[in-house]
């Protein structure tokens, strides 16, 4: 199976336990429409399923499957590989081929750093910047206003 940044967040998001499809949505920063369409993908894919919650007030909530378990351990390895390589590659002075090794987690670093699923020296040393300019730059992300006049 094809490794999807929207896929391997949502999986992440699952692994802290069963989610509605809105909860999923809030954690990813993503839209729910966008989520759904993630979501029935990886049940097709037997990664995920759907089960009722609750005695009284019952609710839809989505779950890994075994299966899911499985990926996520595969996708957690890549991942941790890729930001690895992409650290040794800075090391050497190969900045472009770091960010080639760094492309396809691109949309997701941020995200992961948020989640606390990605170690903040690690991050920065594939991204190539020191700790305390990745915290900088994750509190302006954080509190950015955008264009805005006040």
């Amino acid at each position: 199976m094809e490794f999807k940044p929207e896929y391997y967040l949502v999986l992440e998001t699952l692994a802290a336990g069963d989610k509605s499809a809105a909860e999923v949505a809030r954690v990813v920063e993503m839209g729910p429409h966008d989520v759904e369409a993630v979501l029935t993908a990886l049940m097709g894919f037997g990664l995920v399923e759907r089960r009722e919650k609750g005695l009284i007030f019952k609710r839809e909530v989505y779950t890994l499957t075994d299966k899911g378990w499985e990926v996520l351990h595969v996708w957690r390895s890549q991942v941790k590989d890729a930001l690895e390589r992409a650290v040794e590659l800075r090391r050497r002075g190969r900045v472009e081929e770091a960010e080639e090794a760094l492309a396809p987690l691109g949309p997701i670093l941020p995200m992961l750093l948020t989640l606390g699923l990605l170690d903040l020296s690690l991050y920065a040393a594939a991204v190539g910047g020191s700790p305390a300019q990745a915290a900088e730059l994750e509190e302006a992300e954080e509190f950015d206003a955008g264009e805005e006049e006040f």
